[in-house]
């Protein structure tokens, strides 16, 4: 049985962009609270990323728009979780890449 082959970067699979995703420090920590956790107010992940709830809201805004985040609105609040299985894998995946790099 063959491995599945990966598509190759073209306009409509765009890898650097997928990964630029993840390369900003405070969305990365972020999602890192988010793979922890079911789910998280803007404000806790303000708080995990150490970031304003201004910038959060703007990265969050992004994170959504992206595709790997989902908002549901719950009271005033608004609660922010994983998009799917397929986000916890990438994170699972470039944490194993980062305990890689030298330091």
């Amino acid at each position: 049985m063959t491995a599945p082959r990966l598509p190759r970067a073209t306009p409509q699979v765009d890898l650097a962009k997928a990964a630029a995703l993840f390369a900003v420090p405070a969305r990365a920590e972020m999602l890192l609270a988010l793979a922890d956790r079911a789910e998280c107010s803007a404000g806790e992940l303000a708080a995990a990323a150490e970031v304003s709830a201004s910038t959060a809201s703007s990265h969050l805004a992004h994170l959504v728009d992206q595709g790997l985040l989902r908002v549901t609105p719950r009271g005033r609040a608004r609660m922010y979780r994983l998009e799917g299985p397929h986000v916890r894998a990438a994170l699972e995946s470039l944490r194993l890449l980062a305990a890689l790099r030298p330091r």
